[in-house]
Parts: C-alpha cells; sequence; structure tokens
C-alpha cells in the first residue's frame, strides 16, 4: 500500500511538471517576463536617456518565444499608438526588436546607400567568385545621424554594422562548392576591411538563358549558408 502511494505521489508530481511545462511553452512565466521587463528598461535607458517612456504590461509570444512589450512615449503628442518592443532570452533576456528605432530610420538615405554598397561589393566579390549571382545589402541610418548627402564608403561610421545577403548559382555545385564560395566571400571582406554583422547565403538553382531579351530565373534553392565576421566555416555549415 504504502509502495503505491509513493508511485501515486511520483506520478502526480511529474503529471503537475508536465502541466506547468506546458503552460510555460504557452504562456511564459512570471520569472522570465520580470527579468524580460528590466532587461528592456536597462535597454532604454541606455538608448533612450532622454525621453520619457512607460513600459506596459508584457505578452508572451510562444510562436517565437519571446516577450512583446507596449512602450509609450509620454511627451510625443503626435504618435497616438505604442511602440513595440520584444525582448528574448531566459537567462540572459535581450531586446530583439526595438521599433522605436525602426520608427525613426531615414529610409530614403538608407535605400542610396545600399545600393551604392551593392555596386561596389558586387563588382569585388564578383572577381573572387564566378557563381555570384545578386547581392543585397542593409544598411540601418537613424535620422540625423548622417548628412543627407553622404557617400558610401566601408568607413562609413553607423552605430551597426550592415547585413549581406547574397544568391549564388548553384545550378551546377556541390556542398563544397558552396562552402568554398563562403569561405572566398568572408575572405575578400575580411581582407578588403569591410565591417558586417552577418552574411546569407542562398544557392539556388536557376533555369533559362541569360539574353538581351530574357532572364533566367530562380528555380529553388539548392543550398544555404550564413556565418559571421568569426565564423569559422565548415562544409557542415552547409545546409
Amino acid at each position: 500500500m504504502k509502495k503505491k502511494k509513493i508511485i501515486y505521489g511520483v506520478l502526480i508530481v511529474l503529471l503537475s511538471l508536465l502541466i506547468l511545462c506546458f503552460y510555460n511553452a504557452f504562456n511564459g512565466n512570471p520569472i522570465s517576463q520580470k527579468l524580460s521587463e528590466q532587461a528592456l528598461k536597462r535597454y532604454l535607458a541606455e538608448h533612450y536617456p532622454k525621453k520619457n517612456l512607460r513600459i506596459e504590461e508584457g505578452v508572451y509570444d510562444f510562436k517565437y518565444d519571446e516577450y512583446a512589450f507596449d512602450v509609450i512615449d509620454l511627451e510625443d503628442e503626435k504618435r497616438k499608438e505604442p511602440y513595440m518592443m520584444t525582448v528574448r532570452g531566459f537567462f540572459k533576456p535581450e531586446v530583439s526588436f526595438d521599433d522605436i528605432r525602426f520608427a525613426h530610420l531615414d529610409e530614403l538615405l538608407m535605400e542610396r546607400l545600399n545600393k551604392e554598397a551593392e555596386k561596389e561589393l558586387k563588382t569585388i566579390l564578383a572577381k573572387k567568385v564566378s557563381s555570384l549571382e545578386s547581392i543585397e545589402v542593409s544598411i540601418e541610418v537613424v535620422k540625423g545621424q548622417l548628412k543627407d548627402d553622404v557617400k558610401w564608403s566601408k568607413r562609413l561610421k553607423a552605430d551597426k554594422p550592415m547585413d549581406i545577403d547574397i544568391v549564388l548559382d548553384a545550378t551546377n555545385s556541390d556542398k563544397t562548392d558552396v562552402c568554398d564560395a563562403a569561405k572566398n566571400i568572408q575572405h575578400v571582406l575580411h581582407d578588403e576591411g569591410y565591417d558586417y554583422e552577418h552574411v546569407s547565403i542562398n544557392a539556388n538553382t536557376f533555369v533559362g538563358d541569360d539574353t538581351k531579351d530574357n532572364e533566367r530565373e530562380i528555380e529553388d534553392i539548392k543550398y544555404e549558408v550564413g556565418f559571421d565576421k568569426d565564423t569559422k566555416l565548415q562544409i557542415d555549415d552547409v545546409e
């Protein structure tokens, strides 16, 4: 009888833990929510010390495993809706999306600088990577951060390094070819002194021929690989 009670007790504990885990997966928990809110407070104090901001209660998003907070600028009469800030991570939560920054980006200047950077990078990388098909650059510039007539240069100092998206022609390539191409790209960026946060590469198959009246079309994504500045690329990084 005593043995049965022990078994029942263990089963009840396991069931309780299972319910708590299930609840936490979809609703979060008070501890992680509090830690996330504190991380957000520190972030706002560091990045927007002159703004009078109020954080509303956070909501857990189980899809992305993060907390979303509405942040209200108490002195901005023109903006009626709150800013949305998201925080991700349990032991060391960090802000994963900053709507205040996003709302103040200089879209026109960014578009021009992106095109200038893409043109320069494509010219340089094409000399070393014959399978290079296209390149897109994402540079974020907050309004007032740079002069309107500033020209692109790899020495241009924004507060955040650029992201780079690259498409390779892998129609006749295998994993090793794609890995070698990625390594070449990383070496060129390093040797030329480009500052970047992340490079994403899609190696696609194409159909058709490039002619005056016809352009090749992407058929399918064959491989993909990404790297940061300090990544030591291996064949297993290519998926």
